[in-house]
């Protein structure tokens, strides 16, 4: 009688989680909509398009960045599938904490015979990996680009060169090791292949390189002409990573913003930092909308793939 019970409300729990996430990305574009379009009026439409258009290419790079650690740790699932639950997934970012989106993907990985242990740790490090290379290419575009950068931003290099070398497949199984033995757990921490590593770690970089790319254009579409564009890509790595690590703002709302102004002090005034912040954030929602409603399409249309997890 549980047993039916339990089979009976999954799918009212997987519509009831779809429905969270549908509200949640909604909001979020409501909310920043009157301030865009103030912020959009002096850009065009044409910037704003294009920088758009980037960041569902970065939001690509970052779907196949996550599949190929998770494919070291066991899961096969095709890339249309796998895609499909990342995008889906990604709506858990607008939830205070990072946490959300790695019990979706998680879950879904189960579905496809991966144990919940592997298919976290799998999550987690694909997510490690995009934090390490923000490091990295927020690093190197400060401190190469911006003359006499090093002096105040070594600590960023220092930084980068710490979390790169977490990577080292070596160093990040003894560090999951220790990760398990306090969180009490008595599992061997899968072994993530150094190619899974080094592949995902090359889509990681070229998904900064593309919201680096975007933010140059709608800077310069404000009015910033001399931006150089691996000051504005290393700034935006690194505000991305300090709205990461205030994990109690939804997507980094507040933080982020602060520091992009912060870090791009020599290229370009405070309102259009500002302005830069919130038309990025905006782009960047409308391609997390887009996918997620590519990502729902995929999973329920697929030809021949049963709707087997346990989240939307």
């Amino acid at each position: 009688m549980g047993l039916e019970v339990r089979h009976m409300n999954r799918p009212a729990i997987r519509w009831a989680l779809f429905a969270v996430a549908v509200g949640l990305i909604v909001w979020a574009v409501s909310t920043q909509w009157a301030d865009v379009s103030d912020a959009a009026s002096g850009v065009g439409v044409w910037p704003l398009l294009s920088a758009t258009a980037l960041t569902m290419v970065a939001l690509a790079c970052n779907t196949v960045s996550w599949r190929a650690v998770m494919r070291s740790v066991g899961l096969d699932a095709p890339l249309p599938e796998a895609s499909a639950v990342f995008l889906v997934s990604q709506a858990g970012k607008y939830v205070p904490g990072a946490v959300w989106p790695v019990i979706a993907q998680a879950e879904f990985a189960r579905a496809h015979g991966v144990s919940r242990a592997r298919a976290m740790t799998g999550s987690l490090v694909a997510m490690a990996v995009g934090v390490v290379m923000a490091a990295v290419v927020g690093a190197l575009g400060i401190v190469a680009f911006a003359p006499g950068s090093l002096t105040h931003y070594w600590w960023a290099l220092v930084l980068a060169v710490v979390l790169a070398v977490m990577l080292v497949p070596a160093i990040l199984e003894r560090m999951l090791r220790i990760a398990l033995r306090v969180l009490r757990r008595d599992a061997q921490p899968p072994r993530i292949a150094a190619p899974a590593l080094a592949a995902s770690a090359l889509w990681s970089a070229l998904n900064w390189a593309a919201l680096g790319l975007h933010a140059w254009i709608l800077l310069r579409a404000l009015g910033a002409d001399d931006a150089n564009l691996g000051i504005v890509t290393g700034a935006f790595a690194l505000a991305w990573l300090v709205g990461f690590v205030v994990v109690i703002a939804p997507a980094g709302v507040g933080p982020r913003e602060a520091a992009l102004v912060a870090l791009l002090a020599s290229a370009a005034t405070a309102p259009q930092a500002l302005a830069l912040a919130l038309l990025s954030r905006f782009a960047m929602t409308v391609a997390d909308a887009i996918g997620f409603a590519c990502g729902a399409v995929l999973r329920r249309w697929r030809p021949g793939t049963p709707d087997r997890t346990a989240a939307p």
